[in-house]
């Protein structure tokens, strides 16, 4: 299993997208002659656009134009100091934005909270995406059993608690599970990202993941009209939404099931290589 890359490989510039109300910062890999296409990767929740940095050097060698982005309110897309302006509907919008800038429709690969975004935003607006990748994401709220410490930290955030002293709180509570399984340089490098999120950002993604709506059957209604081709696509031992679930989303979307052997909730990081194959193979039956 991979770790985080702590250094952007080689031909990875960094990049800031405007959309109609926010600043997103994006990582990017351009191909040097054939273009297959462009795949957008949107970070699930407390992620960023670092998630894609081992998959996309391997995409793009294959001919994919890629890009990674922080959400409003992630690192790189600090923005706003207004809660209001953290919604399902605005994270989908600059996803639509996004994809509106450019001259051809985009392929989008949605991580975890990512996917729900991916999938609110496709039901709004199918004809701005070529594909969808739903990448171990699910059909609305996690289970209320892997909510894990969301409720806890919705409630610290709406009483000023600061992220630092969330994290330490997470941390300890890690280190007295034993569940702490990156490296010493690795949970620095987190720790740092967890401290440049916007915390309105991480409550508003909480609160969702808690209780957003069924996007899955939003976006189904969408399909019945505009056909597009979606992918399900999961680590072997996810443990986010349950495999059922997933399978079930698949069947609803009449998408195409995958599973990554080896893989657990972030394939892009932990098995790039299985996870590029998997991508590039599927994009290229389109």
């Amino acid at each position: 299993m991979q770790e985080q890359l702590l250094v952007n490989p080689a031909g990875i510039r960094t990049e800031k997208l405007v959309t109609s109300k926010n600043t997103i910062g994006a990582l990017v890999s351009e191909p040097e002659s054939i273009h297959a296409g462009t795949i957008v990767f949107v970070p699930g929740w407390s992620g960023s656009r670092e998630d894609f940095v081992a998959v996309m050097p391997i995409l793009t060698s294959l001919g994919w134009h890629c890009f990674s982005i922080d959400q409003h309110g992630q690192p790189a897309s600090y923005g706003s100091n207004k809660l209001e302006d953290f919604t399902l509907d605005s994270f989908a919008q600059d996803l639509i934005d996004i994809a509106n800038s450019f001259s051809e429709p985009i392929h989008v690969i949605g991580h975890s909270f990512g996917g729900l975004v991916t999938q609110y935003a496709a039901s709004k607006s199918p004809q701005s995406f070529a594909s969808i990748t739903l990448l171990c994401s699910g059909t609305g709220p996690l289970p209320k059993e892997n909510w894990g410490g969301l409720p806890a930290l919705v409630k610290a955030v709406e009483a000023g608690r600061s992220l630092a002293f969330i994290w330490f709180i997470k941390t300890l509570t890690l280190t007295i599970l034993r569940k702490q399984s990156f490296s010493k340089p690795v949970r620095k490098w987190r720790k740092q990202r967890w401290l440049n999120t916007n915390p309105l950002s991480l409550q508003v993604m909480s609160e969702l993941l808690m209780k957003v709506e069924n996007v899955t059957e939003k976006l189904k209604q969408t399909l019945a009209r505009h056909k597009l081709p979606v992918l399900v696509l999961r680590g072997e031992n996810d443990d986010a939404w349950p495999r059922k679930e997933q399978l079930e989303m698949a069947q609803t979307l009449n998408a195409t099931f995958i599973e990554i052997i080896g893989a657990g909730h972030s394939p892009a990081r932990e098995l790039p290589d299985k996870t590029a194959i998997e991508l590039d193979t599927f994009l290229k039956t389109i």
